[in-house]
């Protein structure tokens, strides 16, 4: 089954799959640490902890974060764009890191997007759709090469037409392939075999709320409450807190409309 995700990973570690493959440890106060920074004149509170599978799509008004010593990993609208080579430079260089890999996937559209800074300078950058290519920037890497080839073809259902500007691959397909070379999974199901579940990965979630706000007991009740269902439901839409109009976090963050 496709899945949805947009996610920014900081690597300061020569095998993360190995790391990622043996358990990762969270650390809870350096995610709240980086959440605040990632958020400079907003409030980030606090409503638990879900795995990063869960995560990968989070709210119009979420944020989540997970800290694991050389790894991090961030969760956020901010990061779904057709251009990720354009993303925000203070969220590209929040953390030190030997590199940084962006994947951004969207199945209603079937875009699939990712990228990858090494030693702070963009190495690759790729967005498509299937017949629509947004973005290709940089040398290609290994293993790009059986899809540009043809090996993973696009399937169409009984009867459809190919279209004859369509690309030799599913973007998607394409870009979480990616982040398996990188990282050694991916959230579409089936796993492979070798694939690490994003489900045994955790980050903390926060609620991005405008500077000054005070967290109201619905807010104490969501962190609270076990389980990414809580985390990833109607936020706000109880006690005082206030429902948010899609794309508000992104003015609050001042990037404007994503592209």
């Amino acid at each position: 089954m496709a899945a949805k995700a947009s996610m920014l990973w900081f690597v300061n570690s020569n095998d993360p799959k190995a790391a990622i493959r043996q358990g990762l440890q969270h650390d809870p106060a350096a995610a709240a640490s980086l959440a605040g920074a990632l958020c400079p004149g907003l409030t980030a509170v606090p409503i638990g902890e879900a795995s990063l599978a869960a995560a990968a799509t989070p709210a119009d008004d979420q944020l989540f974060v997970g800290v694991y010593g050389s790894l991090v990993v961030v969760t956020s609208p901010v990061l779904s764009t057709t251009t990720p080579s354009a993303l925000p430079e203070s969220w590209v260089t929040a953390v030190p890191a030997d590199a940084v890999i962006v994947l951004h996937t969207e199945p209603e559209s079937s875009l699939g997007a990712f990228a990858r800074w090494e030693n702070g300078t963009l190495r690759r950058s790729f967005s498509a759709n299937p017949v629509t290519i947004h973005e290709n920037t940089g040398l290609p890497f290994i293993f790009e090469g059986p899809f540009w080839a043809g090996e993973h073809p696009l399937l169409y259902a009984d009867g459809a037409k190919p279209d004859p500007q369509a690309l030799p691959f599913h973007p998607q397909e394409f870009a979480e392939q990616a982040i398996r070379e990188w990282l050694g999974f991916r959230f579409t199901t089936p796993l492979g075999d070798d694939d690490s579940d994003p489900a045994h990965i955790t980050v903390s979630g926060f609620a991005i709320r405008p500077a000054g706000y005070q967290p109201t007991e619905a807010d104490v009740e969501l962190a609270l409450a076990p389980g990414p269902d809580a985390i990833n439901g109607e936020h706000g839409e109880t006690g005082d807190a206030k429902p948010h109009t899609p794309g508000r976090v992104a003015r609050w963050f001042g990037f404007g409309p994503k592209s």
